[in-house]
């Protein structure tokens, strides 16, 4: 039962930074600021993130992954208060540095924290373990900017500082019961209901590629999708709820994938998810009705929940470097952020946001086509037995 539970504490802190990312790109878009602003929010997320996460992959491990992660409830609960004590617009930059801060010690010591449950189950424990992951995380993504597009955004922080202490006394609450429960008795496995994952190819720089492009883009479409909506003239309902969907197809994927095995490895799902990017960012540049945007993020959400899964699946499945290899997954993500978020904003402030969302579009193509390459080589399948 714990193994399913312990999936409440990505929903939570996601739900979190989901609503702190849409609410401060949003307030700066409805004051009239300039793209390179309101981008900036999530550039200064991702510095902070990216190199807290570098510090944090030099001791996180089984033992001290508990700990911090309570630390880190503990700690947002007093930076969501912040915004609200302290609204200053522009103050809003040093709350979401600190956000960083407490994300940083939260995500890569979840991911180890959360392998120790998966116990004698070695492949499909990773799969189930990746594809509730990305699930989980997905739908707290999903919900910040929803609820936050519905409510004061004073309202919001309120409840992103009550979840936090959630988080917080969640863990330490499981790492009790844990201590006190009895060892379960072995489970038979069929033995072809297992793959040797360990004679695949390690996919970790791979998955590192496509996440680096994958959340270069996503940082764009998060920050500037706030402004798109303000420019069109959409209630904030609407903006809330469009960057709420694309999570939303995270969390149908990711669940859908739970059972699945090699996919992950084969070039065609690398097509697919890659065309579907593309158009989903296509739409974004060109598109100005409702249910276009809403089709832009079912597209995008798509193929955004294939980089993460495969980027944290690959990073998992390495049976000795998996807590290294998690801790360089987060700061690939803070570093794609730095990236995406300066360079949407000045590519933006500089042109227009059809431009901007179109280069995104480009480099997912681009991405995709040297995936699809590297995947179809014949020495590759052959190791990976697709042939």
């Amino acid at each position: 039962m714990l193994r399913v539970l312990i999936y409440i504490f990505p929903v939570i802190i996601n739900y979190v930074s989901g609503g702190v990312f849409f609410i401060t790109a949003y307030r700066f878009s409805d004051a009239g600021s300039s793209e390179f602003l309101i981008t900036g929010t999530m550039a200064m997320w991702a510095i902070i993130y990216s190199l807290t996460s570098l510090l944090v992959g030099r001791f996180v491990n089984e033992k001290r992954a508990p700990v911090m992660i309570i630390n880190a409830g503990f700690f947002l609960a007093l930076v969501s208060m912040s915004f609200v004590l302290f609204p200053n617009l522009h103050l809003q930059y040093l709350w979401i540095a600190l956000t960083g801060v407490g994300m940083a010690f939260y995500c890569a010591p979840f991911q180890v924290f959360m392998k120790t449950f998966e116990g004698d189950n070695p492949s499909s424990g990773i799969v189930f373990s990746t594809a509730m992951y990305t699930a989980a995380w997905s739908a707290g993504l999903a919900s910040g900017p929803f609820i936050f597009g519905i409510l004061r955004w004073q309202t919001g922080f309120y409840i992103n500082a009550f979840f936090s202490l959630c988080l917080g006394i969640g863990v330490l609450m499981v790492e009790k019961l844990r201590a006190g429960k009895q060892p379960e008795a072995k489970k038979q496995t069929i033995p072809h209901a297992e793959i040797n994952y360990s004679q695949y190819p390690d996919y970790a720089w791979l998955g590192w590629l496509g996440a680096g492009v994958g959340t270069a883009t996503i940082s764009i479409v998060r920050t500037l999708e706030p402004k798109l909506a303000v420019d069109l003239g959409l209630a904030k309902m609407h903006a809330g709820s469009i960057l709420a969907l694309v999570s939303v197809m995270q969390v149908l994927w990711g669940l859908g994938w739970i059972n699945s095995k090699r996919w992950m490895f084969k070039p065609s799902a690398a097509l697919l998810a890659g065309l579907c990017g593309t158009a989903g960012l296509s739409l974004f540049a060109f598109s100005t009705s409702i249910p276009c945007l809403y089709l832009a993020a079912v597209f995008y959400g798509t193929y955004s929940g294939y980089f993460y899964f495969t980027m944290v699946f690959y990073a998992l499945v390495h049976p000795l470097k998996s807590a290294r290899y998690l801790s360089i997954n987060e700061a690939v993500v803070g570093l794609s952020g730095i990236t995406g978020a300066v360079g949407g904003g000045i590519l933006a402030y500089f042109s227009n946001l059809s431009v901007t969302f179109s280069a995104c579009a480009v480099f997912v193509t681009l991405s995709t086509l040297h995936r699809i390459h590297i995947l179809s080589s014949k020495k590759r399948k052959a190791q990976t037995g697709l042939l």
